[in-house]
């Protein structure tokens, strides 16, 4: 089976493509990383921008070589020298459209694409993919999103490599690469006649890989998830998808009732979702006028794509004073003893809470935590392991930096303060709590060593959290 997925920059064709291509067991083709690598090696020689005809015979002539890796960016190397990260800064990001508009390298490079594909079972991404480079592709896809969405996704994941660019510039940089990508002669981006358009804005990402995999699933002998559902076929190719209707249960009304829905992948159904709004209908706001909330550095949360949000940790209150302060929902791994009063657990777990066996390497929490934030969601976490109610922070644990770390993650540092005196002598009392927002912290680079990248996040994340400390006692 191949896949061609098509789009503009920051569509989110890379993150797409990963997680379908891992659902459907199918291998991915970053060709957007072989047109960077040839950029950046173009740029290092001098041929940008006056000697870029130069730059086929040095595409032919690259030992290019690139590494699928589990939820994160393809690594790619030339020879032995890997250049995943410096692909994907600023200055290729300029000049990359000007480079693979050249007709040797679109050529040399073409010809890759193709082999790759006639091995069978990929999906391939680009802006060509399923016009020029496997125009009979079996599924065809083009993803599209406003300017607006796509720079926010875009700085999401330069925050998320520690790289930092403002919304205006990456907004500049998009319209300037669509109005070249779509004007140049050859290999112009177009949607291929018989392609499936999905427009990916507001969507999850959850959302949109589950449309792709539904427009996939007959041609990969299976049954699509809309159709196991009872849901109608997808319209034939060359209008835009309703992709709404492709994820189980998303329409209004739907009168069966015992569908599942995936939320973050985790099997959700109605009731969860019609608990989840309830709850949130009236605590939140009944919350900030009890307690005289003070929320500030809500600005620094990010309104789409993963997050982690670690907070320090005071009362058993925390989850409830933290999810009326944050303005989107927050999926907590908590300590499984809460589910040993089962009233308690059941309304937890509808309100998307998972359980972690403290002291012992929980396999099954890793992997809920990875699927929250996989599909692009918000996980919420105690990196401290228990609360300390005479320190404002209690030593942190290293592990929470192996959710911090993955690709396109971003993490959200939060201090809280007053939980702690909410319950005195097993009576309810009414301080002022304080929940602050930081901004997101460094992501150490991906080319380090992976023992030192987890020890140099944790001391980025405590600094983090010491620098909110420091700020808050000021203002005291």
């Amino acid at each position: 089976m191949i896949i061609a997925l098509d789009g503009p920059a920051g569509s989110g064709k890379s993150t797409i493509a990963r997680e379908v291509a891992q659902r459907l067991g199918l291998r991915y083709l970053d060709t957007g990383a072989m047109y960077r690598a040839v950029t950046l090696l173009a740029l290092e020689a001098g041929l940008v921008p006056d000697r870029i005809g130069e730059a086929g015979a040095l595409a032919a002539a690259t030992p290019l070589r690139l590494e699928e890796r589990e939820n994160d960016l393809t690594r790619v190397f030339v020879g032995d020298r890997e250049i995943t990260d410096e692909i994907r800064g600023r200055p290729v990001t300029q000049n990359v459209s000007a480079v693979s508009a050249d007709p040797a390298v679109r050529a040399v490079l073409t010809e890759k694409q193709r082999e790759e594909a006639a091995r069978g079972d990929v999906i391939l991404e680009g802006r060509d993919m399923g016009t020029v480079v496997v125009p009979d592709a079996d599924v065809k896809v083009f993803l599209t999103a406003s300017i607006e969405e796509r720079a926010r996704r875009r700085q999401l994941q330069l925050q998320a490599q520690g790289v930092t660019q403002s919304l205006e510039e990456l907004i500049a940089d998009i319209t300037a690469r669509d109005a070249y990508d779509s004007g140049r002669a050859l290999a112009p981006l177009r949607m291929a006649d018989d392609a499936i358009e999905i427009d990916t804005t507001g969507m999850t990402i959850d959302e949109v890989i589950g449309a792709v995999v539904a427009l996939a699933g007959p041609k990969h002998g299976g049954e699509s998830p809309a159709a196991a559902n009872g849901a109608p076929a997808s319209a034939a190719g060359g209008a835009t998808a309703p992709v709404a209707g492709l994820s189980p249960g998303s329409t209004p009304g739907d009168p069966r009732w015992g569908a599942k829905w995936p939320l973050c992948r985790m099997v959700r159904g109605p009731l969860d979702r019609w608990l989840y709004r309830f709850a949130y209908s009236f605590i939140p706001a009944t919350v900030r006028f009890l307690w005289r909330m003070e929320i500030s550095g809500v600005e620094n949360v990010p309104r789409v794509g993963a997050v982690v949000v670690a907070s320090n940790h005071r009362s058993n209150l925390d989850p409830f004073f933290l999810g009326s302060a944050f303005p989107r929902q927050i999926h907590f791994m908590a300590k499984a003893e809460l589910w040993s009063f089962k009233p308690l657990g059941w309304v937890i777990d509808k309100l998307g809470t998972f359980p972690v066996n403290r002291g012992e390497a929980d396999r099954k929490a890793v992997r809920n935590a990875l699927d929250v934030l996989g599909a692009g969601a918000v996980l919420g976490l105690f990196p401290e392991g228990h609360r300390h109610r005479e320190t404002d922070l209690g030593e942190i644990r290293a592990g929470v930096t192996m959710f911090s770390l993955r690709e396109g993650v971003t993490t959200i540092p939060v201090l809280m303060r007053g939980t702690d005196r909410v319950v005195r002598n097993r009576l309810p009392h009414f301080p002022r709590v304080r929940v602050v927002f930081g901004p997101p912290v460094e992501v150490p680079s991906a080319g380090l060593p992976r023992s030192e990248r987890t020890a140099l996040a944790a001391e980025r994340l405590i600094a983090a959290f010491q620098d909110l400390l420091s700020a808050t006692s000021r203002e005291k």
